[in-house]
């Protein structure tokens, strides 16, 4: 068993319920019959593929405002009011289920014909790491290397490697379900050596600074030397 499994079967449970992500998903989940694509992200099984539908929700909702203004424009002079969610190499970005070129059509007023159900593209692989960096996510970004990027969540206690496609790598759940009074003070100072450690492939580094900045709990830690232990007589 690898660590980061161990870590996910001990992670505290009843995390994702009463998170604010879980609460916006149940007010708009609706929106994700837009087109068959999407279907996958109706009824999320765990909590990155929730953040990923909230993303795809934020967009379908600047997509129904950007229809809106279009089409209150056919009768009558109105302002262009409607938000980029972010920007993207200098572009902003309105509605990022449709591709770069066409949200340049979306800020010259050309974009009236687009649809998602014929022009949406894979908003994960063309905005990758922009799209987890923006006000879509509560995410926030503790670390990177040339191909990913690491994110921690306040609400699930957990760091999501996330690569250049826009799709996880790697789960790192903290705060085990045996850590009695968990310290959820500084966690992002704290996750500085953990991190690090990830980056540079030291997995005694990484599990030892799991423990000492008292992110896991000492039976977990055990649980895994025990399970070393076992692997090695093997």
């Amino acid at each position: 068993m690898r660590i980061y499994d161990l870590l996910m079967t001990n992670r505290r449970l009843h995390i994702i319920a009463p998170s604010r992500e879980n609460l916006f998903y149940l007010e708009y989940e609706s929106k994700l019959s837009y087109t068959p694509d999407i279907i996958p992200f109706l009824n999320p099984k765990d909590e990155f593929t929730l953040i990923q539908a909230n993303i795809i929700i934020e967009s379908i909702l600047n997509y129904e405002r950007l229809s809106r203004y279009f089409e209150e424009r056919k009768s009558k002079d109105v302002p262009f009011n409607v938000k980029p969610l972010f920007t993207f190499n200098d572009v902003a970005i309105y509605c990022p289920l449709f591709s770069v070129s066409n949200n340049l059509l979306i800020a010259n007023g050309l974009g009236d014909k687009l649809t998602i159900n014929h022009d949406a593209v894979d908003l994960f692989e063309t905005y990758n790491f922009a799209l987890y960096e923006s006000s879509l996510t509560s995410l926030v970004k503790v670390g990177e290397d040339i191909n990913t990027h690491a994110y921690y969540h306040y609400d699930f206690h957990t760091v999501y490697i996330i690569n250049d496609q826009g799709r996880l790598d790697q789960r790192i759940s903290l705060f085990d379900k045996h850590l009695k009074k968990p310290d959820y003070r500084n966690v992002i100072d704290r996750l500085q050596p953990v991190i690090k450690a990830y980056y540079e492939n030291d997995q005694i580094g990484f599990i030892n600074a799991l423990v000492y900045e008292r992110l896991i709990s000492n039976k977990l830690f055990n649980k895994y030397l025990a399970f070393i232990k076992r692997k090695k007589k093997k």
